[in-house]
């Protein structure tokens, strides 16, 4: 067993065992966050919000995207398209086509910062715009800083729609409320 540095034995032992207890905290308070469940809600206007778990999310097509920031070399993602979340929470993209235009996508951070699409743009068939959400970077689980979803947004070219910690995905009909004349 490793002796404590001099220093400390210095200290009293009230404050040494304030800086034990501390550590102690920090430790149980940061190695859970990252093993915690994740879980996406995607919510659509009319319908009851859709919880899709990490493991729900392993359990569609996973793919290997590649994303660099800010001349950063590539990060690998594992990660599954955008499309295919919302087409296992009940509302594939073809379905929002039936009698109206104006769908909107928008991705939530836990801190309040969104990401917005119209639902034209990322149907491969009209849109360029490719959208996935990873739960893996490089191999392992995404740090707390990303979890519990990153959106990798490669088709833009500046990254302004990737998002970290996303926690909702929000489907919003955009003509449903419309202002007076």
């Amino acid at each position: 067993m490793r002796r404590a540095p001099r220093h400390l034995l210095d200290m009293p032992l009230s404050c040494r065992s304030l800086i034990g207890i501390t550590a102690l905290m920090t430790v149980t308070v940061t190695v859970p966050l990252r093993a915690q469940g994740a879980t996406l809600r995607v919510e659509r206007d009319g319908r009851a919000p859709v919880m899709l778990t990490l493991e729900a999310m392993r359990r569609l097509t996973v793919d290997t995207v590649s994303q660099s920031s800010h001349g950063a070399p590539a990060v690998r993602y594992r990660a599954v398209r955008l499309l295919d979340v919302m087409a296992a929470a009940g509302s594939p993209i073809d379905s929002l086509r039936l009698g109206r235009t104006g769908w909107i996508v928008a991705a939530i951070a836990s801190d309040g910062y969104s990401a917005v699409f119209a639902a034209g743009e990322i149907e491969p068939k009209l849109g360029p715009t490719r959208v996935w959400v990873a739960f893996e970077r490089d191999g392992t689980p995404l740090e707390a800083n990303e979890a519990p979803f990153h959106l990798i947004v490669p088709t833009d070219v500046h990254g302004t729609r990737s998002a970290r910690q996303v926690t909702t995905v929000r489907i919003l009909d955009a003509l449903a409320s419309r202002p007076a004349p």
